[in-house]
């Protein structure tokens, strides 16, 4: 990895970067459906979404869809490429119409896809939400503080470190008041509407002065956290325990924490030779 020397701005994401939690997928859409489900039902579709995390269905991790017509696509630089039924079976390529595609990045977005296969309202999804985020704060589901990382990102001397977050208020605030990070980075975006919130971040870096090949971001969301960053000429550090299927090329891919504190050691030991 030559170009990590050049490295002067460091973008991460939270949830699934900073620490790394796949049990709450199942708790959250338990919240989801409990209301209007049976109990079979419900550990059908907890199956099937770890199934999907786990490469282990025909609809993958890395998937491009429709979220009106639940088409899904395999693709070449998010460009479609085949498609397929929700049962995996291949279809001619569709137009997406007005709705634009979205992608299965993450747990996360597996827990959203299943909640509108099973027309979930909104105001449901968003108290299962709010629930299990609060749960992944109590003793019995709580998330692993890595502090092994935070302390190698606090000692990246004259590198511009920036939290930016999906996770809207309060409950990002939460987690990084859990995690004891307000003082590792430099810059908190809440709510940070990615993708389009970090290509304006990017665009803001780039008239800053920064060179688009100084910009690492790092996440475990290819379509949120890393494609606009590697558009912009910037580069990416994909971390996931899971395969995406997704045939792009990051800079470094990771699958654990241990591997990331690796990749922001050696930042750290080029701080250090810099001097």
């Amino acid at each position: 990895m030559h170009w990590i020397k050049d490295i002067n701005v460091l973008i991460f994401d939270m949830d699934g970067t900073l620490y790394q939690d796949y049990s709450f997928m199942g708790r959250y859409i338990r919240k989801m459906m409990k209301e209007s489900y049976s109990d079979n039902e419900i550990e059908e579709t907890v199956a099937l979404a770890y199934d999907i995390l786990e490469g282990k269905k025909p609809i993958k991790l890395g998937y491009l869809y429709d979220p009106e017509q639940l088409v899904f696509h395999s693709h070449q630089d998010l460009t479609p490429v085949t498609s397929y039924d929700w049962n995996g079976i291949e279809i001619e390529k569709t137009e997406s119409g007005e709705n634009p595609l979205a992608y299965i990045g993450d747990p996360w977005g597996i827990a959203h896809l299943m909640a509108i296969k099973k027309k979930i309202s909104m105001e449901t999804v968003k108290k299962a939400f709010n629930d299990v985020r609060s749960e992944m704060l109590m003793e019995a589901y709580c998330i692993v503080k890595r502090t092994d990382l935070f302390d190698e990102i606090k000692k990246l001397d004259n590198k511009k470190a920036i939290l930016m977050t999906n996770s809207p208020l309060p409950t990002g605030q939460e987690f990084v008041d859990f995690l004891g990070i307000g003082d590792v980075f430099d810059e908190f975006y809440f709510d940070g509407k990615k993708p389009h919130g970090i290509k304006e971040l990017m665009d803001r870096l780039l008239a800053e002065g920064y060179q688009p090949e100084e910009i690492l971001s790092i996440g475990d969301h290819p379509w949120n956290d890393l494609y606009p960053v590697r558009k912009a000429g910037g580069h990416t550090c994909l971390i996931s325990q899971y395969e995406h299927d997704d045939t792009t090329k990051w800079s470094v891919s990771v699958k654990t924490i241990d591997e990331l504190v690796d990749v922001v050691r050696q930042l750290t030991e080029e701080s250090v030779i810099a001097k």
